[in-house]
């Protein structure tokens, strides 16, 4: 089955999702807390992420959409992210670059 990442506030993640992307917490420059990517979540986890002031975290959550309704959700998407940077010079490296990240962020 399809995953779908979503960005989610700390308060909303509960015991048992995934995560979607690795969590790296990094305070004065040292790292004091990490989770792999599709590390299942426990309330220790939970606990040491509310300790170390965590206030998003990316999890996987199963896609239960159909492939048509992916497809129309995409360019739904697709379109909104177009007007969104209409007025950005996208032969702009740094524009460019963004504009990708959030297209694709926007399209899963």
């Amino acid at each position: 089955m399809r995953a779908r990442p979503r960005y989610l506030p700390l308060l909303e993640v509960r015991a048992g999702m995934v995560l979607g992307a690795p969590v790296r917490i990094v305070n004065g420059g040292v790292l004091r807390f990490s989770l792999p990517s599709e590390h299942t979540l426990t309330e220790d986890n939970l606990h040491q992420l509310i300790a170390q002031r965590a206030e998003f975290i990316f999890v996987a959550e199963p896609d239960t959409r159909s492939d048509e309704q992916v497809a129309v959700d995409a360019a739904l998407a697709a379109r909104r992210v177009m007007q969104i940077f209409s007025g950005a010079d996208l032969t702009e490296p740094t524009m460019a670059a963004l504009f990708d990240r959030v297209l694709a962020y926007r399209s899963a």
